[in-house]
């Protein structure tokens, strides 16, 4: 090695076979005092690629590149000096600066960049993998923050949009570190870049100073990247600061929108502690593709957060309420929308207790599935929930009536449905009184086990301006019960070849095996026959509803209520239940 004498100079901490040592080494060495310091030594490759090098001067005169790197304490870098390609990396041994350097030919070059690239590919790949993993938003953004560290930073921030006068942030660090938590719209624009990746005005990542940040202290806290190394390289800046031949260069923080077709979906803020190289260029195309991937994933999972919240809201809205419990009389119900995922169907049931005794129901069934025939099937049952409240009494016809105009309103959509009360009699029997718009008739369980149809002959409500629409009476004997059931239980398709419907009869000979057992158990066997001869196909919604006379000298009910028509599945059905009453064995 090159120095001030046969051994390492004015140091006297190497022998000098090391130096010779060093000479056969192809890499260049270069010793310094410190990073931007007085040469030391340096071995004869570092003399070829450096013809300038003399100990005891400064680097910055004897080998001006290396005074000149952008990241002096990076793990690597490179640059160009009098036509060479140059890579090199900054070491510390004994509290001295060393410089490993390289000379890359061009081959060499395009075979690293041909890694690089590659690298860069399958951190990308596999970033979109995870993030399309899931389209539950906080584990996106959880997932999103994980997926920096340790490629671009040591600690990652996603900043998101705000709500009200707050904004929420995720944040992934060193050892495994996750945090989250809310802070100030007002801390957040105290910091342009941030706030201007927030409100979509930053389509390029940004290199900021660290100190910049301070507004965000408690959201990304300088100790979560100042933990690295912190004996440094003599005369260098510890805690994270990078040495430089100008002085004391600040720590850098990287801000990069996150955004999908111009909608903003958060910020991403990503700091690096004191070992690792500052953001390059590349780092920073890097982290804008990343951004790319990112963003649309985010945002993905946000409008999917906003939609399931919307159909939360619906369901709760349109599912049908727990049945009341009422003296004298027993009630089942089973519903299974065509649409199980979503729980909303145009089948729809009302029941509600009277005052006086007894209660008044609806039951009806809206032309089509889905969301559309949901909505129409909402608005129904609001408009005979209220017309019930208005009157003093039930009014069924005229219910019938007053809602053909609201339907023919629609425009497109009709309905059928049925509606009436049934009142508990003395001698234990249920007096049942329906009128009728156009919906299958009641079937009827007798105590001897025949099957009746209640005829109540009407038209279709909403199809035509001036219907005309049936009334009758009935009365449930003690252990007698009323059916109530949409098309969908009738018209079901499967059997043996898959095509075959349930049909009527087969219907009336279930209903009539159901000799003997309390509603909510009437309701359970029917649309678990029903179900069992789908075996899994399409279907359309099925609604059912029963009320019975209670047997003289049956169990009394117990008074528990149960969820919307009874308790929900995990498949998304309700299973029937009759309220305050439990099941038969």
């Amino acid at each position: 090695m090159t120095g001030d004498g046969d051994d390492w100079g004015t140091w006297g901490c190497a022998p000098a076979w090391l130096g010779e040592l060093l000479d056969l080494v192809d890499e260049g060495v270069v010793v310094c005092d410190r990073v931007d310091g007085t040469v030391r030594g340096f071995n004869r490759a570092a003399a070829r690629l450096f013809p300038g090098l003399r100990p005891g001067r400064p680097v910055s005169m004897s080998a001006a590149p290396l005074a000149h790197i952008a990241a002096p304490r990076a793990e690597c870098f490179y640059t160009v000096h009098e036509g060479r390609r140059l890579r090199g990396r900054l070491r510390t041994a004994h509290g001295l600066a060393v410089w490993l350097v390289h000379q890359v030919s061009g081959a060499q070059e395009a075979e690293a960049a041909l890694f690089d690239e590659r690298d860069r590919s399958a951190f990308l790949e596999e970033t979109t993998r995870r993030l399309g993993a899931s389209l539950h938003h906080g584990r996106t953004v959880r997932a999103l923050v994980e997926i920096v560290i340790p490629k671009l930073a040591d600690v990652a921030v996603v900043v998101l949009p705000a709500n009200g006068r707050h904004t929420q942030w995720h944040r992934a660090g060193p050892c495994g570190a996750r945090c989250s938590g809310e802070a100030a719209v007002e801390a957040v624009e105290r910091v342009p870049p941030v706030a201007d990746a927030l409100y979509g005005l930053l389509p390029r990542p940004a290199v900021i100073r660290a100190q910049e940040l301070g507004a965000l202290d408690d959201v990304i806290p300088d100790e979560l990247v100042q933990g690295g190394v912190h004996g440094g390289v003599p005369g260098g800046v510890h805690g994270g600061v990078h040495g430089s031949v100008h002085g004391e260069a600040a720590p850098e923080a990287l801000v990069v929108q996150l955004a999908a077709g111009g909608v903003p979906a958060g910020a991403l803020i990503m700091r690096r502690g004191p070992e690792r190289a500052r953001f390059d260029d590349a780092d920073i195309d890097l982290a804008h593709r990343f951004a790319v991937r990112a963003g649309l994933a985010l945002a993905t999972a946000a409008l999917y957060s906003q939609q399931a919240h919307t159909i939360a809201v619906l369901q709760a809205s349109m599912a049908p309420e727990p049945l009341p419990v009422i003296e004298g009389l027993r009630l089942g119900a089973a519903y299974r929308p065509a649409a199980e995922a979503l729980r909303i169907s145009g089948d729809f049931y009302h029941v509600a207790a009277r005052p006086e005794g007894g209660v008044t129901f609806f039951f009806g069934d809206v032309s089509g599935k889905g969301a559309e025939a949901a909505v129409l099937a909402g608005r129904v049952r609001q408009s005979m929930r209220t017309l019930a409240m208005v009157e003093k009494g039930p009014e069924p016809l005229r219910d019938l009536q007053l809602l053909n105009e609201l339907v023919l309103g629609d425009g497109h959509r009709f309905t059928t449905l049925v509606t009436g009360s049934a009142r508990p009699c003395d001698d234990g029997s249920v007096k049942v009184e329906i009128a009728s718009g156009g919906h299958p008739f009641p079937l009827a369980l007798r105590g001897d086990g025949r099957v009746e149809e209640i005829v109540c002959e009407g038209m279709l409500v909403g199809a035509v301006p001036d219907p005309s629409f049936g009334r009758t009476e009935s009365r449930l004997a003690p252990g007698e019960l009323m059916l109530l059931h949409s098309d969908g239980v009738t018209d079901a398709r499967g059997g043996t070849s898959g095509r075959e419907i349930y049909g009527d009869q087969r219907l009336v000979d279930a209903l009539a095996s159901c000799l003997g057992m309390q509603a909510a158990s009437v309701a359970e066997r029917l649309e678990l026959l029903t179900t069992e001869w789908l075996a899994g196909r399409p279907h359309d919604d099925i609604s059912i509803l029963t009320l019975q006379a209670p047997p003289r000298g049956g169990p009394p009910p117990h008074h528990q209520r149960e969820g919307p028509g009874g308790s929900v599945r995990a498949d998304g059905s309700v299973r029937a239940g009759e309220p305050g009453e439990s099941e038969d064995p």
